[in-house]
């Protein structure tokens, strides 16, 4: 089950890294005033990110140092989104705050499984 969190993970990533390299202006005016560049480059982190969750999705025993390292990405990605939220910073139209919480609570609920399935 693991695997499939992990690879869930992974498309997660790889899905909005493109949309934030690709469409990074139209993804900082939807949501606020954050930076392009800034945008481009969480974007990039997630694509890496995605390519490394993919690789430890297929190892045959997960590593579980690396599965933690996953975890604590989910956990201040949502902790970030709500400081940014809170302080109004970056993300201050209302659709781009619903949309960085629906995206906080998915990327919470795949560190929970992550964590649910961490092999003991």
């Amino acid at each position: 089950m693991l695997n499939n969190v992990l690879r869930v993970n992974a498309l997660s990533c790889a899905s909005f890294g493109l949309i934030f390299i690709l469409f990074a202006q139209a993804v900082a005016k939807t949501i606020g005033t954050p930076p392009t560049l800034l945008v481009q480059c969480v974007g990039a982190v997630l694509i890496a990110n995605a390519v490394l969750l993919f690789w430890s999705s297929k190892q045959e025993k997960p590593n579980t140092p690396l599965i933690m390292f996953f975890i604590a990405g989910d956990v201040m990605w949502v902790l970030a989104s709500l400081a940014l939220i809170s302080a109004g910073l970056w993300i201050t139209t209302a659709l781009g705050i619903a949309f960085t919480i629906i995206v906080a609570l998915f990327v919470g609920a795949c560190g929970a499984l992550q964590w649910k399935y961490l092999p003991a």
